[in-house]
C-alpha cells in the first residue's frame, strides 16, 4: 500500500486510492510540490492444520515482515519455550519488538503482555505460561528511506507489520 500527500493550488491533497509506486508519476498532478509518501506492507496469518501439519507454505516471498518458525506453530505446549524466526524483505529482522497477548483479557485484570525483541538473527524465543490463545505482533518502526534503496523514489518512509493468533496446547 502506497499512501501520501502533496501540495497543489495552495491546498494539501492526498494521493488517490489505488496509487503504487509503479503508478505514481501519473496519480501526481503536474505542478504538485511538496509530494510525501509513506509505503506499508502489513500482513495478517493464520494456521490451519488438518491431520499432517505442512511446512510448505513458510517458503519467503521477500516482501515484509514474515514468519519463519524453528517450532512449528502447530507444536506449541505450555511451559515450553518456541522459536520463530522473522525476515524483513527476505533478511533476518534483527531488533524488532516483538509483542505477545494471551487471549481471554476480558476475565483477567492483568493485561498479560510479553515485550520481546528479536536477536541479530530475526529469531525470538516465547515460553508460553499457559495453554490458551496468543496474539503476536511484529512491527518496524516507521524508517526513511536511504536514497537509492531499492523501492526507490518516489516512498521516503515505510511501515512493515505482522500479526498472527496462534493456540498453545496443554502439555
Amino acid at each position: 500500500m502506497l499512501m501520501g500527500t502533496y501540495d497543489l493550488g495552495g491546498k494539501t491533497e492526498r494521493l488517490p486510492r489505488g496509487t503504487t509506486a509503479a503508478n505514481l508519476a501519473e496519480r501526481v498532478p503536474a505542478g504538485a510540490t511538496n509530494v510525501k509518501t509513506a509505503e506499508a506492507n502489513n500482513r495478517n496469518e493464520i494456521f490451519v492444520t488438518v491431520g499432517e501439519p505442512t511446512t510448505t507454505l513458510f517458503k519467503p516471498v521477500g516482501k515484509g515482515i514474515e514468519l519463519l518458525p524453528v517450532t512449528h506453530p502447530n507444536d506449541l505446549i505450555a511451559g515450553e519455550a518456541a522459536t520463530f524466526q522473522f525476515l524483513l524483505d527476505g533478511k533476518p529482522a534483527a531488533g524488532l519488538p516483538v509483542t505477545v497477548i494471551p487471549g481471554g483479557i476480558r476475565y483477567r485484570d492483568q493485561l498479560g503482555q510479553m515485550d520481546l525483541k528479536t536477536g541479530a538473527d530475526g529469531k525470538v524465543e516465547i515460553s508460553w505460561p499457559e495453554p490458551g490463545m496468543y496474539w503476536v505482533n511484529v512491527t518496524t518502526p516507521q524508517v526513511e528511506r536511504e536514497e537509492g534503496e531499492a523501492a526507490g523514489p518516489p516512498a521516503i518512509a515505510r511501515r512493515a507489520s505482522y500479526v498472527t493468533t496462534l493456540e498453545v496446547l496443554a502439555p
